[in-house]
């Protein structure tokens, strides 16, 4: 069984509002801008979806981001690749977004950030709001729309290695503020349906940075923040 993924109706209303930003791309392709400016307006599209409008809910978001240190635990059974892989990642954000709070592994179960590796039927103990059916899920709590803390839950027995290392990259990048999904590019790790990506796509990267900019603030609504964004990009 894969992953349960939903797609509500009012994106598809998005989607078709993002098309002119989005010029020859079509959906599915590859992130393969013609030039750099042509990579911001594609990210750009990709960041008003995952950013604003949260899956497995109905009603449009602030901006919502982390503001102080991020702490990170891996509990439950992970294997030593999952954690090699949550390590490099973790070393991996801090070079490529600048301006991310500074975010780091701890032992201690008392992290911001804790990520459980159980069996799939014990997910609903660790998540409040758990979709049935899903590999991996997270829930985040944001009060004044920042990000305080976050739980990531992924099933340890009905998933193999690789499966794993995806799911746990796509559900951290949504927990760092990412909470939507797209159809536009399929190698990224926010694509909406059921990939093997092993890592951040180039798209990906340029959500990340968007949403860390210090232009925006926590609690902006999407036309401000995307208007902020065109200016600072040139678009």
């Amino acid at each position: 069984m894969k992953p349960r993924r939903s797609f509500p109706d009012f994106r598809l209303i998005l989607l078709l509002l993002c098309l002119p930003l989005l010029f020859s791309s079509a959906p599915a392709e590859e992130f393969r801008p013609r030039s750099e400016t042509d990579a911001d307006r594609k990210a750009l599209a990709c960041f008003c979806l995952c950013a604003f409008h949260p899956e497995y809910e109905e009603e449009e978001i602030g901006l919502i981001r982390w503001e102080q240190e991020i702490t990170v635990w891996a509990g439950g059974s992970p294997t030593r690749e999952d954690l090699q892989t949550l390590d490099a990642f973790l070393a991996e954000l801090q070079v490529r977004v600048p301006a991310l709070p500074p975010i780091r592994r701890i032992r201690q179960d008392t992290a911001a950030i804790r990520i459980w590796y159980v069996p799939q039927y014990m997910m609903r103990h660790y998540l409040d709001g758990y979709v049935e059916g899903n590999w991996g899920f997270f829930r985040m709590q944001y009060p004044d729309s920042r990000i305080v803390s976050a739980r990531i839950g992924i099933a340890s027995d009905c998933t193999e290695q690789e499966e794993r290392n995806h799911l746990l990259l796509e559900e951290l990048t949504g927990a760092l503020g990412l909470p939507g999904d797209h159809l536009l590019y399929r190698d990224s790790i926010l694509y909406d349906p059921w990939t093997l990506v092993q890592s951040l796509s180039e798209v990906d990267w340029r959500m990340l940075n968007m949403l860390y900019s210090p232009s925006l603030s926590p609690g902006m609504p999407e036309d401000q923040a995307r208007a902020i964004l065109k200016a600072e990009l040139g678009l």
